[in-house]
């Protein structure tokens, strides 16, 4: 009979008390919570008392779980947050400590690379996204296959060897910034052979028992998994001020060029006499659903007065939609529906993890928390009627989606509507606003100017495209199309409460488009933008660096 899976195991348990649903978790997933306690903390002792208290949290929070959860993922956050509470608490933790505990405790055969990267190994991995980071804990801390993998995320086997390896090539900047120079391929190995160790013998046996037994638990134990609960909680609660502050942001900063006013122009500039040609212009099939993956990972600096370091912020998000093409309209135009299908969102400031949400890993919350505003868009449907150049005329499905808050404080209805109003939303389906809905050849080049309406005031966005060459992309015959652009601020506007002036903003970028498909394929873009933010109080110049990242995962 084959093993069950983590979430059915702990269906299980939080269903019909199954203690022995339970045990098998703790057995399968024990040594791993206790080595990245033990990475963590560097004392043996402390290690077991954390993941007692980890696995008192899973026991409590058995029924949130979603079926997409993976466990080890989840465990390994819960983990890292029960051992900083710990620190906090007990301080006990130095790092020359952890250092010699950990050269200690390995073979003189082992590996250079993880006696370098061990003391800072958990760190590095919880600056990921929840994808990456699944993804790392999967192949590497699990052994899973790469096509196991991908059936864990829900996507292929060559998807997941690309997020692996992107996630790798994460880990290798995060270690080279802290002076380890390794390759990716080396970081895989070193993880791979080392980073889960045998837990004492009988702390499985322990834990199983104190964790559903309540009475059983020891007071430092039961206050450590209290005290992780509730900063969990808080975590959640300041998402609502998070979220907010980054619309600001992005909005000063030109970076929400989703909220575009129909105030633009196309120009093309004369192509060459001869060269392979490409029509660029955006055909939705009908009966098809296109699905599509966007993340995003910004970092700002912020210098403020009489302060000696600067605040250093760093935002990952990750969301997951499907577009349908549901009917053909009139003058060859399309009805499409979007349905954002799950999405994260990871922040930090000055290295340290201030929240990390991910809606595939939480039951929907009562929409008086703060959270609850990042959920509510989950599978809500949007219907859009686009024009035959690709350009949204109508959006229906807001009214719904508005009354998904309605129990919510007027506060929070507020900024629900900045966050997911219409012009924003809108512009998942406008890509054909970008392309010049007509055959271009290599080396011919269009122009796009926009004015852009924010929460900061009006921002004009001028960009530049050139067809550069043809280029195999994955399965696709593709178009590569290199652009570059600025931000600026056109007119000024004090309804957030503070002033927000763009002094330099430029965009540099790629993408490709599939003509026989219609479709773009993929984009990168690199944004550089310094600002000025005066408020009543202070002048601040952040300065914020963005790279994003889309993809056409799938079309069926």
């Amino acid at each position: 009979m084959p093993e069950l899976e983590d979430i059915e195991l702990l269906r299980e348990y939080a269903e019909r008390n199954s203690e022995n649903a339970f045990a098998k978790l703790v057995e399968r997933h024990v040594n791993f919570v206790y080595s990245v306690a033990l990475r963590s903390i560097g004392n043996a002792h402390a290690a077991q008392e954390i993941s007692q208290a980890v696995f008192i949290i899973l026991a409590r929070k058995a029924k949130s779980f979603s079926s997409k959860t993976v466990l080890s993922g989840w465990l390994h956050q819960t983990t890292r947050l029960t051992a900083a509470n710990y620190l906090r608490t007990e301080i006990r933790r130095q790092k020359r400590e952890q250092e010699a505990f950990m050269q200690s405790t390995l073979n003189e055969s082992e590996s250079e690379a993880w006696l370098q990267i061990a003391p800072i190994l958990d760190s590095a991995i919880s600056k990921l996204g929840q994808r990456d980071r699944d993804a790392i804990m999967l192949r590497f801390f699990e052994n899973k296959s790469l096509n196991e993998v991908g059936l864990a995320l829900g996507a292929s086997e060559n998807a997941a060897k690309m997020r692996v390896n992107r996630a790798l090539e994460k880990l290798r900047k995060f270690f080279g910034k802290r002076g380890v120079a390794l390759t990716a391929t080396i970081i895989a190995g070193a993880v791979s052979a080392n980073s889960v160790q045998a837990a004492p013998v009988g702390l499985a046996a322990t834990i199983s028992a104190t964790a559903v037994k309540g009475s059983a638990v020891a007071a430092s134990n039961l206050t450590l998994a209290k005290g992780t609960l509730k900063i969990m909680a808080w975590a959640k609660m300041k998402l609502a001020v998070i979220a907010s502050a980054g619309v600001l942001l992005a909005a000063g900063a030109g970076t929400a060029i989703y909220e575009m006013s129909q105030n633009s122009h196309k120009e093309t500039v004369a192509p060459p006499a001869t060269n392979d040609a490409a029509e660029m212009k955006i055909n939705w099939l009908v009966g098809k659903k296109y699905s599509m993956r966007m993340e995003l990972s910004q970092n700002t600096e912020t210098k403020l007065p009489k302060q000696p370091q600067p605040v250093k912020s760093d935002v990952e998000v990750a969301q997951d939609f499907d577009i349908s093409a549901l009917k053909e309209l009139p003058d060859d135009g399309r009805q499409l529906e979007l349905k954002i299908a799950d999405e994260s969102l990871n922040v930090s400031q000055n290295g340290n993890m201030v929240l990390s949400f991910d809606s595939t890993q939480s039951s929907l919350p009562d929409t008086n928390s703060p959270v609850a505003l990042l959920s509510l868009i989950i599978g809500a449907p949007i219907q859009y009627f686009v024009n035959a150049n690709g350009e949204v005329e109508k959006v229906e499905g807001m009214d719904d989606l508005m009354q998904r808050a309605a129990a919510a404080k007027p506060q929070q209805q507020a900024l629900f509507r900045q966050l997911f109003g219409a012009d924003t939303l809108k512009q998942y389906a406008s890509l054909g606003e970008w392309l010049p809905n007509h055959t271009v050849k290599i080396g011919e080049g269009w122009s796009v100017k926009k004015d852009i309406l924010s929460m900061a005031g009006i921002l004009t966005l001028d960009m530049q495209f050139t067809f550069k060459n043809w280029e195999q992309h994955n399965d696709h015959k593709c178009a590569r199309v290199q652009m570059t652009g600025t931000v600026s601020t056109k007119s000024v506007s004090t309804g957030s409460g503070a002033m927000i002036q763009i002094e330099k903003g430029k965009i540099t970028g790629e993408f490709w488009f599939d003509p026989d498909l219609g479709m773009m394929v993929e984009s990168d873009s690199d944004q550089s933008i310094a600002m000025k933010v005066t408020t009543q109080a202070q002048i601040m110049r952040p300065l914020m660096t963005e790279k994003s990242h889309w993809t056409l995962v799938d079309v069926q």
